[in-house]
């Protein structure tokens, strides 16, 4: 993660109505149903904040328990159950004057290690992403997420592969 952001978990304070990533659909996921999805526990939601104003968020995703049936992997990303526990990428999306500067792979990256110390302590084989267009799916593929059968915008990474990335 860059020395000059901290990922934090998402609380009151924290500006989420001014962020501005370009789509719509995420500037109001983040202002609308992060708070509510924290609150209830169906989700974590982590912002980038900066030290010199800790309010203001310029990154955010969100992470969620997930399980995937096991008939739409492909061998390698399956287990012998009948479905394969993990936890979903609800939502990542960098503010829209960071675009372009490689912070979505560092947001990526923090979101990776979480769920990776998450099913370190909790379990978990994957995780999913449902990516929103075609652009999203081929970011996340560039990342060595596949594709499940049948729907090439639904796309998992082992938990297995994360931890040998990040040694």
């Amino acid at each position: 993660m860059s020395a000059e952001y901290e990922s934090v978990a998402l609380s009151r304070h924290h500006g989420v109505a001014s962020f501005d990533c370009g789509v719509t659909s995420l500037n109001a996921w983040l202002a609308e149903q992060a708070p509510r999805a924290q609150q209830a526990g169906t989700a974590r939601t982590f912002v980038w904040v900066t030290a010199a104003a800790p309010e203001k968020v310029w990154a955010y995703f969100s992470l969620a328990p997930t399980e995937v049936a096991r008939d739409v992997l492909s061998r390698g990303q399956s287990s012998g159950y009948t479905t394969v526990l993990g936890y979903l990428l609800a939502r990542l999306a960098v503010h829209a004057e960071l675009r372009g500067l490689g912070y979505g792979e560092q947001v990526l990256v923090d979101a990776l290690t979480r769920a990776a110390s998450a099913a370190e302590a909790g379990g978990g084989r994957l995780v999913v992403v449902d990516a929103l267009d075609d652009a999203a799916a081929s970011f996340y593929r560039h990342y060595d997420f596949t594709p499940v059968k049948g729907n090439p915008r639904r796309l998992v990474l082992k938990i297995a592969n994360i931890r040998n990335f990040l040694g």
